[in-house]
């Protein structure tokens, strides 16, 4: 269900498929427990997931990110093995600033992070904070993140609250 879903927002794989695949999920679960669907949805892709039609979702609790509708934009779904968009290389990368036991598995615009907590809920971190602090609940489980995630339907230019000008300058 979760590749269904994803697949909707046109979902595509983001970089290189981890060589070996087994190895790269066994690996991973030593860190972050999973559920079957997310750990199918892992194998499936083989690497990060980035969305052709954007994806965005409605958070339990809003964050300084989220907009007047009260959604927030997700970037990309980090996947397996050892490239830059890793659940592996995130780990390595936020260790020892991400609050204790929270693994990022995605990643929203401006650099935050989607992450998982040692209790299962994933959070929306804010990478410009202090360690521990500034961190909202997103979702109960990756898989209720999962399926809320939504088509971003904002064009790329959109220029709601933009004034536009026909004044030029002159140098």
């Amino acid at each position: 269900m979760a590749y269904e879903k994803l697949s909707h927002l046109g979902a595509k794989l983001f970089g290189e498929k981890a060589k070996d695949l087994e190895a790269a999920i066994q690996s991973v679960e030593q860190i972050l427990p999973m559920s079957d669907s997310f750990r199918e949805l892992l194998l499936a892709f083989g690497g990060a997931i980035w969305f052709d039609n954007g994806a965005r979702f409605r958070p339990q609790s809003p964050n300084p990110q989220t907009d007047e509708d009260g959604y927030n934009s997700l970037d990309v779904l980090y996947g397996l093995g050892d490239g830059e968009d890793s659940i592996e290389q995130r780990i390595e990368q936020y260790d020892g600033e991400l609050p204790e036991s929270f693994v990022a598995i995605g990643e929203a615009p401006g650099g935050n992070q989607i992450c998982v907590g040692g209790d299962g809920v994933v959070y929306f971190w804010d990478h410009e904070s202090l360690r521990n602090d500034q961190t909202w609940p997103i979702a109960g489980s990756v898989d209720e993140f999962i399926a809320m995630l939504e088509i971003d339907d904002e064009e790329p230019g959109d220029s709601d609250g933009v004034i536009e000008s026909e004044a030029w300058l002159d140098f």
